[in-house]
C-alpha cells in the first residue's frame, strides 16, 4: 500500500513537471509564430490583449504553481536522509513559485485586464500617456523582482541536487545532474542580467527554451521511472547529511 502511494506521488509529480514543460513549449511556439516582437512599450502593452498571449500567460502561471507538487514529493523522498537540504530546498522552491505567481498575477489581472484594456479603449492622449507611463515603470521595477526570484530558484535547484546525491540508485544521479544543471543555468542568467556578463545573454534568449526542455525532460523521465519502479523508495547512502541510513 505504501509503495503504491509513493508511486502515485511520483506519477503526479512527473505529470506536473510535464505540464510545466508543455506550457514552456507552447510559450516558445507562441513567441515564434503568433506573438509579434514588440518594438516599443505601446506595442508591448497591447500584446497583453491578444488571446494567444492570454492563453500563454495562464498556462505558464498555472504550470509554475503545479511545480509545488514536485517540490513537495522530492522533499518528502529525501527528508529522512537529508532533512536540512530537503526542507531548505522546499522553502526556496516555494519562494520561487511565490515570486513567479505574484508577478504573473499582476501581469494578467492588472496589466492585461485593466491597463491594456483602458489604453486600447481610450482616445484621450493624456490618459494613454499616463497608462503607458505606469507600464514602463512596471517593466523597470520588475527587473529588481527577478533577482530574488531567480536566486530562490537557484538555491532550490542546488539544494535538491545535494539531496538527490544521497540516493545511490543510478536513476537518482539523473535527477541530481538535472538539478545541478538547472542551478548552473540560473547562475548564468543571474550573471548575465545583473553581473554584466553579456556573453551569457543567450541563457535568457535563444538558449532559454532548449535548456529548460533538457533539464525538465530529465526530471520527468526520473519521476516516471520512480512511478513504474517496483522499489520506488530510494536506496539510501550511508553518509547521509542530517539523517540516518535505513
Amino acid at each position: 500500500m505504501r509503495k503504491a502511494a509513493a508511486n502515485e506521488r511520483y506519477l503526479a509529480a512527473g505529470l506536473c513537471v510535464l505540464f510545466f514543460l508543455l506550457a514552456q513549449t507552447f510559450q516558445e511556439i507562441a513567441y515564434r509564430r503568433w506573438i509579434p516582437t514588440s518594438r516599443n512599450a505601446e506595442q508591448n502593452l497591447l500584446t497583453y490583449l491578444m488571446p494567444v498571449d492570454k492563453i500563454r500567460a495562464y498556462l505558464v502561471m498555472s504550470s509554475i504553481l503545479s511545480l509545488l507538487v514536485a517540490y513537495v514529493v522530492v522533499a518528502l523522498r529525501y527528508y529522512r536522509v537529508a532533512p536540512v537540504f530537503s526542507v531548505l530546498a522546499l522553502i526556496f522552491g516555494t519562494a520561487f513559485v511565490g515570486f513567479e505567481v505574484s508577478a504573473r498575477s499582476f501581469e494578467i489581472f492588472v496589466i492585461g485586464q485593466r491597463w491594456a484594456e483602458q489604453f486600447h479603449a481610450s482616445s484621450d492622449a493624456a490618459e494613454r500617456s499616463l497608462i503607458l507611463g505606469r507600464f514602463v515603470a512596471w517593466t523597470e521595477a520588475i527587473r529588481g523582482w527577478y533577482f530574488p526570484q531567480m536566486l530562490s530558484h537557484l538555491l532550490a535547484a542546488l539544494l535538491f541536487g545535494l539531496a538527490t546525491m544521497k540516493d545511490r540508485e543510478s536513476w537518482g544521479r539523473l535527477a541530481a545532474l538535472a538539478f545541478f544543471l538547472n542551478a548552473l543555468r540560473l547562475l548564468g542568467r543571474l550573471l548575465s542580467t545583473y553581473g554584466g556578463q553579456t556573453w551569457l545573454a543567450g541563457l535568457n534568449d535563444k538558449f532559454y527554451f532548449p535548456a529548460v526542455a533538457l533539464i525538465n525532460g530529465m526530471v520527468v523521465v526520473w519521476f516516471f521511472h520512480l512511478a513504474r519502479s517496483e522499489a520506488a523508495e530510494p536506496a539510501w547512502s550511508s553518509d547521509s547529511f542530517g539523517g540516518r541510513a535505513s
